[in-house]
């Protein structure tokens, strides 16, 4: 018994360390335009930060000191995955110098070179990464447009120039940053948030930034939560038979319960098996209209043998998430 406990200790003890090995190394070296230093910005440290795959913090943030003996490159144990790179030389009063970013795949140990720039200035765009959950409003996606004197701005965004047209970030990273651009032209931006990691389907929220200039030689900071408008409504529907001799689907011969919003303009719909809990409808990204909301009760070979309807009315944009809307409806029998 005694040997069975240590090999079986032994076992434990080798299958956790081998867990270990599920780190590898990222080298990332930072590089400053050719002949400069350190000294020729008086910096005096670089902030290094890695983001995840959906750009959110990774580790915190890494201080080099200009003084130290090779600030020009820093290895991290990271998991597989993909990552973006943020580098930025700043002075004493934490005032930016020079940037540059990068992003990367890690399969196996990785190194990274990330060019850094004179840096001119930018903005951060900001918003509550809490307010994407679904108990709040239910956000997926948010979709920038970033424009400079009427025109698309194109900018270097994870050390590739890209154009900021419906320009797509998770709504978790809590953040889209625009760097290295000119201060004086004047600037207009607008975000869309979706529901869903694409641009199909209504805009669940705009906010629409009006002209302002950039930061000269500085990031402006600017939360968004200041110019929201929430554009459409979200409804939950319960449903149960009308009839308390219809205790289940089978009773009543349906496999799937199909509700709909419809008005002139538009109709939302969803869909459900029949499966005799009377699981609730969720209808999402309602726009501002009159709806009739309907409820069919539908066999496996396709033909209608319920349908109810209900007089909606008015549905006004703003009921979202924790505050959306509430009906129940009763299925009747054609």
């Amino acid at each position: 018994m005694k040997i069975f406990f240590l090999m079986l200790l032994a076992a434990l003890v080798f299958g956790c360390s081998d867990s270990k090995h599920d780190d590898m190394e990222l080298k990332i070296s930072y590089v400053l335009p050719e002949g400069r230093t350190c000294q020729t910005y008086l910096a005096d440290h670089f902030i290094v930060t890695l983001y995840d795959s959906e750009q959110r913090k990774y580790g915190g943030e890494k201080k080099i000191l200009c003084d130290s003996e090779s600030p020009e490159s820093l290895t991290l144990l990271v998991n597989k995955g993909f990552y973006y790179i943020s580098v930025v030389l700043l002075d004493k009063e934490n005032m930016w110098q020079s940037y540059g970013a990068a992003k990367v795949e890690v399969n196996n140990d990785t190194e990274v070179t990330v060019n850094m720039e004179t840096y001119l200035g930018g903005m951060i765009f900001f918003w509550n990464a809490a307010d994407c959950s679904s108990s709040k409003y239910n956000l997926a996606m948010m979709s920038v447009d970033l424009l400079a004197d009427g025109e698309p701005v194109k900018a270097v965004v994870w050390g590739e120039e890209t154009e900021i047209r419906n320009f797509q970030i998770p709504c978790k990273a809590g953040q889209f940053e625009v760097i290295n651009i000119p201060a004086e032209p004047l600037y207009t931006a607008k975000i869309n948030a979706y529901r869903q990691n694409s641009l199909a389907g209504e805009s669940r929220i705009a906010y629409e930034i009006p002209d302002f200039v950039s930061g000269h030689g500085q990031n402006k900071s600017i939360n968004i939560d200041s110019y929201k408008q929430i554009l459409v409504s979200d409804m939950k529907l319960s449903w149960e038979f009308d009839s308390k001799s219809i205790d289940s689907c089978e009773t009543a011969g349906i496999t799937k319960v199909v509700a709909s919003l419809v008005s002139e303009e538009t109709t939302v719909s969803a869909e459900q098996k029949c499966n005799n809990k009377f699981a609730d409808f969720y209808l999402y990204d309602i726009p501002e209209h009159e709806y009739t909301l309907y409820l069919y009760g539908i066999s496996g070979d396709d033909e209608t043998l319920f349908e109810s309807s209900l007089e909606i009315g008015m549905i006004e944009a703003g009921s979202i998430g924790r505050d959306m809307l509430e009906n129940k409806i009763f299925l009747k029998e054609k």
